[in-house]
């Protein structure tokens, strides 16, 4: 049997933290990454704002990796010049990095058996190139597309608050990509569902869950108490974007209907709703607002459980970071399949804030159920970085996967 053709993974920032070509590389399949910042042997590197100077990893400085980081950074110092922001900006940016990494990508010899991936909503002309090649595309689609889109839309309409409208041409950019991917590789069947609402064929579609690498066994919690007080409550985690996507209003408004139950929430992130006065005047909810990512760790440290209802999720990478914390998950059945429902958390049967004030309400009072969650909170196998190479080299003819040598 031949050996499965090599990649090329072309993605903007640092998403997953360059999970797939990680997981390809110890597959030996990774021929080539393309990036828009790389900071990895870049004579600026000590220029670099803060937020980019950690741009690259250690386990690729060996592999193939280009990025036009200096054409990059005049590009972003431009938008900023010409005031160019929001939907403009991201049109812009994903349109720039498709060219030019096609430009790129055009260089190479003809007659080359390659797998080209890229991430959804910007892949449009490098997957012209290579389909003009003849090689193999593989869409990383990051969300559940237009069908997601549509549900915040309304979401946010029936609650009165603005939202910026996704413009037409997104979605139409988008399509072209999907009509030129031969495989469409989503992280979760909820993703699955969305994209099969629109039309796209089954068939095309593979769900492979995202990885995360935590430690093999998780840190000990000891501190829960044998019953839950005002003093000592039990501790919830809500963290990412604050939004009504991501269900805050309904963690919210499970706190409103539990005004003397024995809870601490601790919200960690961007706020992009209007807080209501409740929740601001509910000593129980504290609002943290943005940490830099090497202080996530200690808001998970400090939380007995991490609360995810989320309405719409292409996987929710902040479920493996609990689990890989010790920290069970409360979770919405919109995202990737990660919980063991009633073994390292739960999945709440309906996604309302009546639902999730009932689950609070129970296990705000048996310590010991909390407890037992804890000590079964851990990353599965099912998420690791091995397991998403070998999903990956078996979708191409002639796959043989291998394991990390070590």
């Amino acid at each position: 049997m031949t050996s499965p053709a090599p990649w090329i993974v072309c993605q903007i920032g640092a998403r997953e933290n360059f999970a797939v070509a990680r997981a390809l590389a110890r597959q030996g399949l990774l021929s080539e990454l393309l990036t828009d910042v790389w900071a990895g042997g870049h004579p600026l590197r000590r220029m670099l704002p803060a937020r980019l100077a950690g741009r690259d990893h250690p386990t690729l400085a060996d592999h193939r990796v280009w990025a036009p980081t200096t054409r990059a950074l005049l590009r972003e110092v431009g938008d900023r010049i010409t005031g160019r922001g929001g939907w403009d900006a991201i049109l812009h940016r994903n349109a720039w990095f498709a060219r030019h990494a096609a430009a790129h990508l055009a260089h190479r010899p003809a007659g080359q058996d390659l797998t080209v991936f890229a991430y959804s909503y910007a892949a449009g002309d490098i997957f012209a190139l290579a389909r003009a090649r003849g090689w193999r595309t593989v869409l990383g689609q990051i969300d559940p597309g237009p069908f997601e889109a549509r549900m915040v839309a309304d979401i946010y309409a029936a609650a009165g608050d603005p939202l910026d409208p996704i413009p037409a041409i997104y979605w139409d950019h988008w399509r072209r990509e999907v009509d030129r991917a031969d495989t469409i590789l989503v992280n979760s069947d909820w993703s699955r569902q969305g994209l099969i609402a629109e039309g796209v064929p089954a068939d095309r579609i593979t769900v492979v869950p995202l990885a995360f690498e935590g430690a093999a066994t998780p840190p000990a919690r000891t501190h829960l108490p044998d019953r839950f007080t005002a003093d000592r409550p039990l501790r919830l985690l809500f963290l990412g974007q604050v939004t009504r996507r991501k269900g805050i209003d309904i963690a919210l408004d499970a706190m409103a209907a539990l005004p003397d139950a024995p809870l601490r929430l601790d919200v960690v992130g961007p706020v992009q709703i209007t807080i209501p006065d409740t929740a601001r005047a509910d000593p129980r909810i504290v609002f943290h607002g943005s940490r830099p990512r090497h202080e996530t760790p200690a808001a998970y440290a400090g939380a007995d459980l991490f609360v995810f209802p989320t309405r719409s999720d292409g996987f929710g990478l902040t479920q493996l970071e609990a689990l890989a914390q010790g920290l069970p998950v409360i979770a919405s059945d919109r995202c990737g399949t990660v919980v063991r429902d009633g073994t390292d958390g739960v999945i709440l049967p309906d996604l309302t804030p009546g639902a999730l004030a009932d689950t609070l309400s129970r296990l705000s009072a048996d310590p010991a159920c909390v407890r037992r969650m804890m000590q079964a909170a851990r990353l599965d196998t099912r998420f690791d970085l091995d397991t998403l190479g070998r999903s990956l080299a078996a979708l191409t003819p002639g796959a043989v996967t291998t394991g990390h040598p070590g």
